[in-house]
This record gives structure tokens, C-alpha cells and sequence, in this order.
């Protein structure tokens, strides 16, 4: 790897650059202000002195010439700040809460007086940013105990701070959202996000988003969410920066035991199953899950070292409805038989030896199918008209399925001195679900899969203070995910498990595509990924003068083993023809005309080693008291996967070069990604002045990575794999049908197979980043915050095809070559929003946090892979540059997201008389009521011609239709008549040729949609995205009813009994609509019924004692 070894020194003269300083991304806080006397003048040489009031930490500093102090890598907690100088008295601020991974500030104004009098105030306020131009927000431990969070991932209450959205699960986006919890920052790609636990890497290689599942929100301290321009320690995120911190113990104990239920039995039925008729209690699959646990921390050595614990179980037990298929009924299953052979043999096999047939329930008869008379089974078995295999639709039982997992963490804290503190950390969580029914193509027993695995994460931290000024943070960390989808033990013990597919294609029963299942275990399983990551990081922060400089760098190191999926068994392909059914050439032991065998020979494994490194320098100048700025460069150095495969990747600038050529895929050495902001807080008087206002902004340049998905789909695809179908037009196609799978064998690359890989030149993706606002500290312990955000993505990942059909001459641009397709830097975004948010902080019985965007994110393409909203996720036009066309509101374009998350304790009612007021509080004290409300836009789709190719490029997925009259009704289009056996160049109604199968002329102005034939029309193809769907909405509420137990003598000792419910109003949502305009004419085109979401009213309960 020639280029790689050029740019590793690159990356280490940067780090010499920065001395031997190295940092990044700290869960540790930063607590930074300025010391002002009475009449606003800065005040020099003052000591200022925190102390942890959980742990007993203690550090202390000088305020410079300019009256600034700042302490970084403190650990998250509460402090007491002391100060004193001479000539004033001492000043003490109780309760300052300082947050990871973001500077905390606190101006501090001393009394003139003499030293021995101390000045003691409250320190909780709802403080402002005086220190940066960042944008961030802070999940804090009371959001964690008190908002429900129905996933139990503490992420999913990141949608509540402004810039942020969920991306709603009736999108399906899987995978292309990144795995778990999936939210859209800033017109950014759901994968685009960065998540850490404790500034350790939680990502998902694979796919983007977090590589394993948290489930214990008691186990977090705080989620902090960086969203715009984070200083230059922070990167990897195009999109936001999430860091998930862990509690550690503290001088006193604490702990909770629990237990929380859910059940379908608590549930409405949703949107969906409701529309099932005949009403069946048997409609609604059923389940119970069990999730217990416990918390437990407190001092070992009081002051010095601390321990802090969990764990939680979960039990799932639940029955999943499957699909009726079509399959023999006994007197079928008998006639195959009586017939008999070796073919009958392996179908009956396939058909798990008909246990279907006491099992499954009979759902009604189906059209018989005639297989004539067989000539490989006993001759004589059928009469002169055949053999009749009647069959009928057949529904699998809810499949009992069982979700085990187990989830603990340990984590240590020791403080030897005031100079030095250690930290340890070991999770690990081990969760399967089985069987998952997914996996199971057949939907027969005996071919059934599961899905899941092990994960570990360990840590540690060391930060030594060499002085005031100058201190050093160490750490280190092991990611290992193990995630598999695999058979089951009852499936690997199935012979015919390991035997090729078989599918028969006739259209059974009037329909237009099979309904009989291709038989056998998934050819989709095992796949899955293995991944140790190792990090080390090390900090130092140096303030000197005015400056607080940060450098350093994070040395990651990725081995990777990937479990890829391959056609690797083969499969037969039966079709109809010569007077046999499907079946009934099977059973002659052909494969029908156009039948084909098919088998992949190509890598099931590879193994990627991957470096995801950075350096460093962030330097925050205090110009003066009132205005900071801050001034960064990050380096990122991050390798390709695609490199471990035998043909990483293509020339596109020479697409059509031998298949056979090696491209290694050059590593990136230019990620240079430059910070600045500035903080500007006036402290003279009026209105703005007395640092309760701040006007801010950043700008900065971030690099997304890559995910090993892109690799794993060119390890399915030539020159990588080799597919071999054996094919014939023969009236009977191909015969001796059961040898041909075991006969294929691994052929030389053919130049005319597809190709599928990524440009050579492929880097990751930038994004410019920028923000001003402006953030103001009001009465009522309110805050409120107004600001711009903008962001630019440029190189984004997209699809690009280089050898399409030309219209002119019908073959391909290279007619000696077949498909060439690539994954490169051929997309950009663009976003604006404007963001508002109002909070207050708890007080009162009262805290809430509300935020408003209103924004549009517009691209040429959202995905390397086809999302919900298009048949395709290439551009209309295949032409180099015919991106442009599909210019538009991206797939994650929602204009409009308000989100209020609230918490609301009230006082209750007292009395002096004890007994009633011992009744009242029972009834009416120690109550909380909290919740999250969220309205979101919907997000749009583009009017699609699936399976119409109407400009000859050979793709019949990426046309759109032109205007016929905006005026006509839109479930109105007209057809050009070369697609329906009439004149050329004239439109049709293809409403009524669809309803009727009438062939009805129609004008342009007729009719709302035109689907035209040639490549003239294509520029005026409506636009990508056009169409904007439904809005959705969150409405999640809880009620908890605390009960002291002072009984117990533990301190704060409590029962708390809680129940939360999602979707209280058991609305359900409209979601993506049909807009297939090849739809037109039936009940499906843009029907709101069949679109209603499957949401539906969750009730849970909780009890939780707490000490």
C-alpha cells in the first residue's frame, strides 16, 4: 500500500508539531470563566478551588492577567467553587454541575471586603456558552430518570435538542440508517453521526450507528450531543457528535433494583392488524417480556476510590404471525407420493417431509397444478390427463420466539492525589433472537435462522495534573462486537439445509408473480461481522496567558472479519412451458425454456484492518474578558476495506479496462479540517450586558468514513464472485435438472458479467459546517437560544452506472463489456435552518426543554442504497454529470420538527391535621409527570415508472413521468402506446387501461401524467422528491407515584411505582404512500388505508426500589 505509507508520516509530523501532546474527543468536562470585581473590572492572580461534592476531587487555579481561569479534564459532577483573592472577600458557589465533553462556564464576581467573610450563593443555574461557538446539548441524569425512553437507549432523547430528528421507523430504512437507534442531524445521512461511550468508539463498522444496543439508562451519567462545529478534538461526523457517559460511584451509596414489564395484553391493536377482517383476537401476535435488574455504587476508600455497578435481564417470550404460502395439501402431498423418484425426493425433503400439514393451519384451496405424467418417478403413477397436486394456502402457527439478553457493567474510579485519578470500565451485553423469521425464505420448519451475539467494551482513563496549568489525559479502549445471522442448531442439523434452493415461477392463481416459496434454507445466511477495535488516545491541555491549547491524537486500529453471503448453494429455477407447469417439468426433470441453475463462486469471508486515526490542535484564545475565539485543525487518516478484497475497486476514468485489472483504492491524505468560532458575551450593563447574553458562531470542515457494507456488496458482485447460470430456450429447457447445481463449476470472469464496485479514487465524504446565534440567559431560570445552522455536503457517497444502454444503436455504450457500476464522490447536500429553543431548568416542580426547526435539506442523492421513497438509488440520468437532474428535497428533507420534552413535579396538597395530611400525601405528593411530544413533516417521495424504461438506458427503476396538465386529478395519467401494443407517439387513459384493459386515446391535457417513450422527454421528467408525504407524530407520557421508605434507614430510600405509554392517543400516522403512477387504476395509488403505520398504544409498567 504504497500511498498509505506516504501519508502515516504526514499524520505523525503534524503530532511533532504539536509536541508530544495527544487528545481526543474527552468524556471529562472543562470548567471555564472569568473573576470580575463589583464594578466589572477583571480581577488578576485570583485562586479559584473546585471540589466534587460526590467524590471529594479536588483542583485548583490562578485566573491570568485578564481575570480568566479555566480547569480542564475534571471529572463530571457537582462542584463547590471556592474563590478568594486579596482585598476581596471570599466568594463560594455551591451545586455547579459540569458536563462532559463540553466547557461549563462560570464567571464568578468577588465583593470587596476582607477575607475572612465568605459569599455563598447557588450555583444551578440554566447556564449560557461564554466559551465557544459549538452547538451542543446535554441529556442530564434527571432527563435519564425521569423522560421515557421506550428503546431504553439513552440517543433516543437526542431528538429533543434542536437540529436533531428521529428518523421514523416506518421509513425501513434497516441498514442504510445505520444500526439501532437512528436520528438526522443537520441534513446530514443518518450514518453520518459519530457515537462513543465515554469518548470510546461505539460505532458500527458495518453499517453506521451504534455497534451494540445500551439498555440501562441508570448506567449514564449524562448524553452529551455535539451538532455543529465542536472544537477540532472532535470529528468523524459529518453529521453529530454523541458521547454516552457512564456513572461512576460516589462517597455515598446509591443503587435501584427493578423490574419492567411489557405485554401485548397492554397494547391497542395498531394500524394496520386493525383492518384485518373478520375481527380475531388471533390477529394480534402476542408476547411478554420480563426486564430486571439492578444498580448498585458507592466509596470502597472514602474520597479515593469507588466502584459502581449494574445489570439488567431480559426475558422475551412472544409469537410471530407469518404470511399464508402456498404448499400441497395431504391429497397433493400424497400424489407426489405416489409418483415417487429422486425428484419427488428432494421436494418433499425441501418441504420439511410435509410436517406442515399437522402443524400449519389450512387457510383455504388453491388452483390444482397438473404435472402430467412424470418419467422420473413409477411408471403408471398417473393417469392419461396427469397427475394433479392440489394445493391450498398454508399460515405457520406464531412461532414461539425467545430474545435472552444480558447486559452488566463495572466500572472503577480511584483518586491516589490530587494529581492523578484512574478510571476502569467493562460492559458487556449477549443478546439472540430466535428464531427469526425473517431469515427463513421457505417458511417451512427446519430452515429457520437467528440473529445476534456478544459484545464487550473496556476502558481506561489516567489523567495526571503536572500543574495548574498543564495536565495529561491517557486512555485506552477495546470494542469487540461479534454479530451474526446465522441457521439455527435445528436448522444446521437439517441435511437438506445444505442443499441448493429450488423455486418454481408459475403464476399461480391469476396472480402475476410466484406463490409457492423457494424452497430451502436463505442463501442471505451466515453473514454478519466480527470487529475488535483498539484505541489509545492521550491528552494534554497547557494554558498559558490568555491561550488554552489542546493537541493531540486518537491511534485506532480496526480488524475486522467479514462473514459474506453468497449464492454459494445454487438454486433452480423452474418455469412453465411445452403445456408442463413448473412443477410438472421438475418432475420430468427439466427446467422448463428460460429455466436456469445458478451458483456463486466468490469470497464468504474477508478481513479488513482498518486505521481510523486522527491529530489535532485546538487553541482558545480569551481576546478579552468578553469575546473568546477559537481557532483548530484536525487531521483525520482513515483506510478503505475494500482494499482486503482481490479487486478493491475500478478506474472510472477507464471503466471499460480489462475486468480483470487490479485497482487498490488510494487512502485519502488530504482530511485537513480546520476549526473557528468565537464567543462574544458583553458583561458592561443594559439589557445584553451581565453575561446572560452570548452571540456566537462556528464554522469547521468534517470527514465522514466509510462502512464496511460497500466492500461486502463488491464481494458479492464480479470480478470478485463469479455467477454461472446454465440456461436454455429449448421448449423443455434444460434437462437433468438435479445434477446441474453440483455440476457448475468456478468459470473465468467474463467480461460481460456486472460489475459492481467503487472508484479508486474514492475519499470520504466533506462537510462544511457553519453556525450564529445568539443565546440569552431570562428570568425563571429560563434560557432561550436562537440560531442559523448551515451545512454543505460535498463528495457524498452515490451510485453511478458507466455502461448503460444507448437509445440510438439499443446496446450498451461498450457493447463488449456488461454492467459497470461504482460507488464514488458523485453526490452533494445542502442545508439551511433556522433553530429555536426555550428551556428551564428544574425548578419549582417544573423543567422543560422545547425546540423548533424549520429548515430544507435538498441533494442529488441520499443513499448508496434505494430507500423508501424511489425504486432506485441512481439518477435518471446516466449520463457523467446527469446528477443535476435529480436536484431536489433529499429523502431526510423534514422541514418542519418541534419537539418539547417536559418534567412536572408538583407540591401536593398539605394539612396540619396528621392523619389527613398523611392521606394527602399518599394521594397527592411525591408524584411526577413527564413526557416527550414531537410533530415532524413528512418526508418525500418521488412518482416513479417501476419496471417502464422509457429512455432506453436499460434501467427500468429510474424514469419519472413528465406534466400532462397540473390541472387534471392526479390519479390520472396517459401512456404512450409502444408500451401497450398501440400507436407509438399516442397516449392512452392507463387508468382504464389498467381497471378495464380498455384502450382509450387521451390528450395531454386530459390527464394530470404522461408516460412518454424516448430519451427527448427526459429533461422534462418531474422532479426527484416532489411529492411530500403525511407528518408524523411522538405523543409518549409517564406517570410515576414515589413512596419514601424511611423505614428501610437508607438514605432517600424509595418505591416507585411508574407507567409510561407511547402514542397515548393511539394515532396512527399515515405513512409513505404509493406513488407508482403503474398503479394508477387500482386501489393501491396513493391509498392513505394501506399506508397507516403499524404504531399502536404501548403501556409498560415499572417498579423500581432506589436508595
Amino acid at each position: 500500500m504504497p500511498r498509505a505509507t506516504k501519508s502515516l508520516p504526514l499524520l505523525f509530523l503534524l503530532l511533532l508539531m504539536a509536541g508530544t501532546s495527544l487528545i481526543a474527543q474527552t468524556s471529562k468536562g472543562t470548567l471555564a470563566g472569568v473573576v470580575r470585581d463589583a464594578s466589572g473590572a477583571v480581577v488578576a492572580n485570583a485562586t479559584v478551588t473546585i471540589e466534587s461534592q460526590l467524590t471529594g476531587e479536588v483542583r485548583t487555579a490562578q485566573t491570568n492577567g485578564g481575570g480568566e481561569y479555566r480547569l480542564d479534564a475534571i471529572n463530571p459532577s457537582l462542584y463547590t467553587i471556592n474563590t478568594s483573592a486579596q482585598g476581596f472577600a471570599a466568594n463560594q458557589i455551591k451545586d455547579v454541575e459540569v458536563t462532559p465533553s463540553v466547557v461549563t462556564s462560570r464567571d464568578i464576581m468577588l465583593s470587596v471586603g476582607t477575607v475572612t467573610g465568605t459569599v455563598t450563593v447557588q450555583g444551578t443555574t440554566n447556564g449560557i456558552n461564554l466559551e465557544n461557538g459549538q452547538l451542543s446539548g446535554t441529556i442530564d441524569t434527571s432527563d435519564l430518570k425521569t423522560l421515557p425512553i421506550f428503546s431504553l437507549n439513552p440517543i433516543e432523547l437526542a431528538t429533543t435538542i434542536p437540529g436533531v430528528q428521529y428518523v421514523n421507523p416506518m421509513l425501513n430504512l434497516q441498514g442504510a440508517g445505520g444500526n439501532y437507534e437512528q436520528i438526522e442531524v443537520n441534513g446530514s445521512r443518518p450514518r453520518a453521526n459519530n457515537f462513543m461511550m465515554d469518548s470510546q468508539d461505539i460505532n458500527d463498522v458495518s453499517l453506521g450507528g451504534q455497534a451494540f444496543q445500551p439498555q440501562i439508562p441508570d448506567i449514564f451519567q449524562s448524553v452529551t450531543v455535539l451538532t455543529n462545529s465542536p472544537a477540532a478534538e472532535y470529528g468523524r461526523a459529518g453529521g453529530a457528535v454523541v458521547n454516552l457517559v457512564t456513572k461512576s460511584g460516589t462517597n455515598q451509596f446509591h443503587g435501584s433494583a427493578f423490574e419492567l414489564y411489557s405485554g401485548s395484553g397492554l397494547n391497542s391493536v395498531d394500524g394496520q392488524t386493525r383492518l384485518i377482517t373478520p375481527k380475531s383476537s388471533a390477529n394480534k401476535a402476542r408476547y411478554d417480556e420480563h426486564q430486571f435488574g439492578f444498580t448498585g455504587g458507592g466509596p470502597v476508600w472514602r474520597n479515593k476510590l469507588f466502584l459502581f455497578g449494574a445489570s439488567q435481564w431480559t426475558r422475551f417470550y412472544g409469537n410471530s404471525n407469518s404470511s399464508p404460502i402456498e404448499l400441497p395439501d395431504q391429497n397433493g402431498y400424497n400424489v407426489l407420493t405416489s409418483i415417487g423418484g429422486p425428484n419427488v425426493a428432494l421436494l418433499q425433503g425441501l418441504l420439511n417431509s410435509g410436517t406442515y400439514l399437522n402443524q400449519y393451519n389450512f387457510v383455504g384451496a388453491t388452483a390444482p397444478i397438473n404435472v402430467g405424467q412424470p418419467t422420473t418417478g413409477a411408471s403408471g403413477a398417473c393417469p392419461a390427463s396427469g397427475c394433479v397436486v392440489t394445493t391450498g394456502l398454508f399460515e405457520r402457527p406464531p412461532v414461539p420466539q425467545q430474545e435472552p439478553d444480558l447486559q452488566y457493567i463495572i466500572r472503577g474510579d480511584y483518586t491516589p492525589n490530587q494529581k492523578d485519578s484512574f478510571a476502569v470500565r467493562f460492559l458487556r451485553d449477549n443478546a439472540t433472537f430466535t428464531p427469526d423469521l425473517g431469515l427463513n425464505t421457505s417458511g417451512l420448519p427446519g430452515f429457520d435462522g437467528e440473529v445476534g451475539g456478544p459484545s464487550y467494551l473496556s476502558y481506561v482513563n489516567w489523567t495526571h495534573v503536572f500543574s495548574p496549568r498543564l495536565l495529561n489525559e491517557f486512555r485506552a479502549s477495546m470494542t469487540r462486537i461479534d454479530f451474526l445471522f446465522q441457521a439455527t442448531p435445528e436448522t444446521n442439523a437439517n441435511p437438506l439445509a445444505k442443499n441448493y434452493s429450488l423455486e418454481f415461477q408459475d403464476a399461480y392463481n391469476g396472480g402475476s408473480t410466484p406463490s409457492f416459496p423457494v424452497l430451502g434454507i436463505s442463501q442471505n445466511i451466515p453473514q454478519g461481522r466480527l470487529e475488535n477495535f483498539y484505541q489509545f488516545q492521550d491528552t494534554v491541555s497547557w494554558n498559558i496567558g490568555r491561550q488554552s491549547i489542546r493537541m493531540g491524537a486518537d491511534i485506532g486500529r480496526i480488524l475486522e472479519t467479514d462473514l459474506v453471503a453468497q449464492e454459494a448453494l445454487g438454486q433452480l429455477t423452474v418455469t412453465s412451458s411445452a403445456g408442463f407447469t413448473g412443477m410438472g417439468n421438475y418432475l420430468n426433470d427439466n427446467l422448463g425454456k428460460g429455466g436456469t441453475a445458478t451458483r456463486t463462486f466468490g469470497p464468504t469471508r474477508f478481513d479488513p484492518h482498518i486505521w481510523r486515526s486522527a491529530g489535532f490542535v485546538q487553541d482558545d484564545v480569551k481576546v478579552m474578558p468578553d469575546l473568546t475565539l477559537n481557532l483548530g485543525l484536525r487531521y483525520d487518516y482513515i483506510t478503505d476495506p475494500s482494499n482486503s478484497l482481490p479487486y478493491p475497486g475500478i478506474d472510472v476514468e477507464d471503466p471499460f479496462a480489462p475486468i480483470t485489472n487490479v485497482y487498490k483504492v488510494n487512502t485519502g491524505n488530504l482530511n485537513f479540517g480546520p476549526r473557528f468560532g468565537f464567543a462574544y458575551a458583553p458583561s458592561g450593563g443594559g439589557w445584553l450586558g451581565s453575561g446572560k447574553t452570548v452571540v456566537h458562531g462556528g464554522a469547521g470542515i468534517f470527514y465522514d468514513t466509510d462502512f464496511s457494507n460497500i466492500p461486502v456488496n463488491s464481494a458479492q458482485s464480479s470480478p470478485n464472485a463469479v455467477s454461472t447460470t446454465l440456461i436454455s430456450q429449448d421448449p423443455t429447457g434444460l434437462g437433468n435438472a438435479l445434477s446441474l447445481v453440483p455440476s457448475i463449476t468456478p468459470a473465468p470472469i467474463s467480461p460481460f458479467s456486472s460489475v459492481l464496485s467503487v472508484d479508486k479514487n474514492l475519499v470520504n465524504p466533506r462537510v462544511y459546517q457553519w453556525n450564529l446565534g445568539i443565546e440569552r440567559a431570562l428570568p425563571a431560570d429560563l434560557k432561550f437560544t436562537f440560531n442559523y445552522v448551515g451545512t454543505r455536503g460535498r463528495k457524498l457517497y452515490a451510485n453511478q452506472q458507466y455502461n448503460y444502454f444507448d437509445f440510438n444503436t439499443g446496446e450498451r455504450l461498450n457493447p463488449d463489456r456488461g454492467a459497470v457500476n461504482a460507488r464514488g464522490n458523485t453526490a452533494a447536500s445542502e442545508y439551511d435552518s433556522l433553530q429555536a429553543e426555550l428551556s428551564r431548568r428544574f425548578s419549582h416542580g417544573l423543567t422543560f426543554r422545547a425546540a423548533y426547526t424549520y429548515g430544507k435539506n435538498l441533494d442529488n442523492g441520499s443513499e448508496v442504497f434505494t430507500l423508501f421513497n424511489s425504486s432506485t438509488s441512481y439518477s435518471a440520468n446516466l449520463a457523467p454529470g446527469g446528477r443535476r437532474q435529480d436536484w431536489g428535497a433529499s429523502a431526510f428533507d423534514f422541514p418542519q420538527f418541534f419537539s418539547v420534552a417536559y418534567t412536572w413535579a408538583p407540591l401536593g396538597i398539605r394539612s396540619d391535621n396528621h392523619t389527613t395530611d398523611m392521606l394527602l400525601s399518599g394521594l397527592t405528593r411525591h408524584w411526577s409527570f413527564s413526557g416527550v411530544t414531537q410533530l415532524q413533516a413528512g418526508p418525500p417521495s418521488t412518482f416513479t415508472l417501476p419496471g417502464v424504461d422509457t429512455n432506453g438506458d436499460g434501467s427500468a427503476t429510474n424514469d419519472r413521468p413528465i406534466i400532462g396538465s397540473v390541472h387534471a386529478p392526479i390519479n390520472t395519467a396517459g401512456i404512450d402506446g409502444f408500451y401497450i401494443g398501440g400507436t407509438p407517439g399516442v397516449y392512452y387513459d392507463y387508468g382504464q387501461f389498467n381497471s378495464t384493459g380498455n384502450v382509450v386515446v387521451v390528450s395531454p391535457s386530459q390527464v394530470h401524467w404522461l408516460i412518454p417513450y424516448g430519451p427527448q422527454f427526459m429533461p422534462l421528467e418531474v422532479g426527484r422528491n416532489s411529492f411530500r408525504n403525511p407528518g408524523t407524530t411522538i405523543w409518549n407520557v409517564a406517570a410515576e407515584k414515589d413512596i419514601p421508605a424511611p423505614w428501610t434507614h437508607l438514605e432517600s430510600a424509595t418505591f416507585q411505582l411508574r407507567a409510561e405509554v407511547q402514542n397515548i392517543g393511539n394515532h396512527n400516522d399515515v405513512g409513505v404512500l404509493d406513488t407508482s403512477l403503474l398503479d394508477i387504476g387500482t386501489t393501491s395509488f396513493m391509498n392513505t388505508t394501506n399506508a397507516r403505520a403499524t404504531t399502536n398504544r404501548n403501556l409498560r409498567f415499572w417498579l423500581k426500589f432506589s436508595f
